[in-house]
């Protein structure tokens, strides 16, 4: 069975994206402000989806569970990296 690597590759990048704003703190550029945080996350995650609508790599086919097993490593990059 085939499933679109849409799904799963945007959660995928929640977990991770999350991950390293949990794990790397001082990489966020805006450290006064909990709605400046918010919006450089939003923005990090806007930037990524762009990139990955306008390359196609959304639209690829790929085996479920493949897609499972991506969806699986985002829950674990945001988990395993809080505190």
């Amino acid at each position: 069975m085939k499933w679109k690597l849409r799904i799963p590759m945007m959660l995928f990048v929640f977990g991770l994206i999350s991950g390293i704003h949990q794990y790397f703190p001082y990489i966020i550029i805006f450290q006064e402000s909990d709605i400046l945080r918010s919006i450089q996350y939003l923005g990090t995650l806007g930037i990524i989806f762009f990139v990955l609508e306008k390359s196609g790599i959304h639209e690829k086919k790929v085996n479920i569970t493949f897609g499972l097993a991506l969806i699986a490593t985002g829950f674990l990059a945001d988990y395993l990296t809080s505190y």
